[in-house]
């Protein structure tokens, strides 16, 4: 019998830089801005209208970004030595573009779009609350900023999901604490309990029916990603899996009602495509400007609807701001997220000081004759 190819082998295969991830980052970061192309034109209500009709798209795209994240993330979360570099790299890839993103549109945009006098733009407290998103406490709007628009007053709605990836992140943090993350069968009888409960609240909510994935459920696809990660050498790579995966995830999300009983379907369906390797074009090897495509997408989106009726259709938001979105992404890479990988280094630095302090505290106090005796062995040797 021909032994099962599992993720690991895959993994292995592709020297554990599998280009798939890359692209997939980069089709889902397109493809959200697509499906914002509706809420910007069309308005929130008309667009929930329209994009009910393709519910299994929407629910999947965010599926599929947490599941990788989870499965990426827990890899980097193994290399580290300690939760200083794990939460110091976490911070170091999110929150620099995230406040430059921020800043640039307190201080850039919303001058330009605003429908108030720049002395009462500056003066409303909307504009300082909108700094509260770099760390993580979302503010959506600037005051007068993109009044006529369908949806007014938002600047990036997108931003809904950061408090959300930052949890996923805590949450991790205590899973390794506690240590079940470091215990594939504990992790795994966690998911299990996880899967129960979020089944039960499903059933007890069946009244309540989400665009996309509730915000907990999402969570719960970066805990799936984890899970695939911790027992990736049991876990088959095949299309027919793959298959399998992707039919149980159109029918459980195509009414809404079973949301929670897809998110291991999804985590798989993240992480078969995530590991595929195709060839290595330019824009992936160059870069990784998802990140920077989810943070200005809707920003653009919105400049984009200012220009009145001449470009208030969904696909031509779409054909103006796509190319706009990932040429600022490209920059954002390239000027801030870049450069700010390379403080990974004063990380690891500060890392290593305070494990070093903390082995010597230990040490003290399980030797407290060892500390004693220093002091009058230095002074004889050096009488």
């Amino acid at each position: 019998m021909q032994p099962m190819f599992s993720l690991a082998d895959q993994l292995a295969l592709s020297r554990y830089r599998p280009t798939g991830f890359d692209y997939l980052r980069i089709a889902l970061a397109a493809t959200i801005i697509c499906l914002h192309s509706a809420n910007v034109v069309f308005g929130l209500d008309r667009a929930m209208e329209i994009l009910g009709h393709i519910r299994i798209g929407c629910a999947m795209v965010l599926a599929l970004f947490f599941a990788l994240s989870g499965f990426l993330v827990t890899a980097s979360l193994l290399r580290c030595k300690s939760l200083i570099s794990f939460l110091g790299l976490r911070v170091l890839r999110i929150v620099p573009a995230l406040a430059v993103e921020t800043t640039l549109s307190a201080i850039i945009i919303g001058p330009i779009f605003t429908a108030l006098p720049l002395a009462q733009y500056f003066a409303d407290p909307k504009f300082y609350a909108y700094f509260h998103n770099i760390v993580g406490d979302i503010h959506y709007e600037l005051p007068g900023v993109f009044l006529h628009n369908p949806v007014p007053f938002a600047v990036n709605a997108q931003l809904w999901t950061v408090p959300y990836e930052l949890w996923c992140y805590v949450i991790l943090a205590l899973l390794a604490v506690t240590t079940i993350c470091f215990n594939r069968v504990l992790y795994l009888a966690f998911l299990v309990f996880a899967q129960i409960g979020f089944a039960c609240h499903d059933i007890y909510h069946s009244d309540l029916q989400y665009l996309h994935l509730r915000p907990p459920l999402l969570v719960f696809c970066f805990l799936a990603g984890v899970g695939f990660f911790l027992w990736r050498d049991k876990v088959p790579f095949n299309r027919t899996a793959f298959l399998l995966a992707l039919t149980l995830c159109a029918a459980g999300m195509a009414t809404g009602y079973t949301d929670a009983f897809i998110v291991g379907p999804a985590a798989y369906v993240a992480c078969y495509l995530g590991l595929m390797n195709p060839r290595r074009s330019w824009i992936v090897s160059s870069g990784d400007y998802s990140y920077g495509m989810y943070l200005y997408g809707v920003v653009v989106q919105q400049c984009v609807a200012t220009l009145g009726p001449p470009v208030q259709h969904w696909y031509l938001n779409i054909l103006i701001s796509l190319p706009i979105a990932f040429g600022v992404a490209f920059v954002s890479w390239h000027l801030v997220e870049k450069h700010a990988l390379r403080f990974r280094t004063q990380v690891e630095q500060i890392e290593a000081a305070v494990l070093s302090r903390i082995s010597i505290a230990a040490f003290r106090r399980k030797s407290p004759e060892r500390i004693e005796l220093g002091p009058a062995l230095g002074s004889r040797a050096s009488v």
